[in-house]
């Protein structure tokens, strides 16, 4: 149980940053420090990137050390797989936009 939550928590995470990582750049630069926003999604663009490698690295670790239920593996590397890489290169076009 502790590691369907690891998996959902670290998905989740990543998944909020990337689709609101906007709102947050534009949050941290009007409320914390005052830089560009720009700067702050180039960082949380990358951040959320790497929760997805940890999550798909944490996935593979898990189901070899026996810890996943078999029947819900496939499951998991769709839903990882797929998401993953749709809210990714979605957070990358955001930010090659915000480049120019």
């Amino acid at each position: 149980m502790k590691a369907n939550m690891l998996i959902f928590t670290f998905l989740f995470l990543a998944t909020a940053l990337a689709i609101f990582g906007q709102d947050i750049s534009y949050f941290m630069d009007k409320n914390i420090i005052k830089l560009n926003p720009i700067y702050y999604l180039t960082a949380i663009t990358c951040i959320s990137i790497f929760l997805y490698l940890i999550t798909i690295v944490l996935t593979y670790i898990l189901n070899k050390k026996n810890k996943l239920k078999k029947s819900n593996l496939d499951v998991y590397w769709l839903v990882i797989l797929g998401l993953s890489m749709f809210v990714s290169l979605w957070s990358l076009v955001v930010l090659a936009m915000w480049w120019g």
